[in-house]
């Protein structure tokens, strides 16, 4: 578990990356996993510590953690390239649906792209708050994904770091 100014966070991790980032309330009690986790896992979830605390104080622009998308059961072909996509849209910039549909190479599936938007195993690191509606519109986007544009959005403005809000 981890927690943020942005919220808390449940974490898992495999000794290849991170598999899975879920936004829980605050009233959310998570035990250890039994057996622990391996030294492999841990690393990876200390970094992630890291640049998150980096992220949302304003000091680091990405969130480079490994991810192991085969263990979060992204298996498809498309949807690997979405994200890979979606980690490739610039820090502070937006892009469509669409937009994201004709980079990966299917330019008919802007659905599908926002359906595996709203699936993505690991926000942040996959920055699919950066992914919006032609129209400009964020969709059934959770509220903290627009916190999280604008939060970009200000520190690109104010060149220079500015902490995510306090909650």
């Amino acid at each position: 578990m981890i927690d943020t100014v942005a919220g808390r966070f449940v974490v898992e991790a495999s000794a290849r990356g991170i598999v899975g980032i879920d936004r829980v309330g605050e009233d959310v009690v998570v035990g250890d996993v039994p057996g622990g986790s391996t030294d492999e896992a841990a690393v990876h979830l200390d970094l992630l510590a890291d640049h998150l605390a980096g992220y949302l104080a304003g000091t680091r622009r990405s969130v480079d953690v490994p991810l192991d998308l085969e263990a979060a059961g992204v298996h498809d072909e498309f949807a690997s390239e979405v994200y890979r996509e979606i980690q490739d849209i610039p820090y502070g910039e937006t892009s469509s649906y669409g937009q994201v549909s004709i980079d990966a190479g299917r330019p008919r599936n802007a659905r599908r792209v926002g359906r595996l938007c709203s699936l993505v195993p690991a926000p942040f690191i996959i920055p699919v708050h950066r992914v919006i509606r032609a129209d400009g519109g964020l969709g059934t986007c959770p509220e903290y994904r627009l916190q999280l544009i604008e939060h970009e959005r200000r520190n690109v403005q104010a060149g220079r770091p500015v902490a995510f809000p306090q909650r």
